[in-house]
């Protein structure tokens, strides 16, 4: 099994319609699957305002701030057509995970 310990959250609205941002998300997984340390990312979008989300999780601390700091995530802003004044990231501290074999 997989350990998490560092979980990050990037949410933003798009100028992208949802078509062309759902194209970028997909021609952007090979890139996200050889983030190191990145155990897994989920793309969500929220039903109310249309806002997508980004949840990464890490193995590590030192594994997300690398990504964070990485040309790819610098790259996220103008690839995703992210409006810069609804930009939220959060990073958070894995504390429990209630069905731990779904990250295995």
């Amino acid at each position: 099994m997989k350990n998490v310990t560092a979980v990050l959250s990037v949410k933003f609205n798009s100028s992208h319609s949802q078509e062309r941002l759902m194209e970028v998300c997909n021609e952007d997984l090979n890139l996200f699957r050889n983030v190191s340390g990145l155990i897994e990312k989920y793309y969500i979008a929220e039903e109310t305002t249309g806002a997508i989300s980004g949840i990464y999780l890490f193995e590590t601390k030192s594994a997300r701030n690398a990504f964070w700091t990485s040309e790819l995530a610098a790259k996220i802003p103008e690839r995703y057509g992210v409006i810069a004044e609804t930009l939220r990231v959060e990073e958070y501290n894995m504390a429990i995970v209630l069905n731990e074999s779904v990250l295995s």
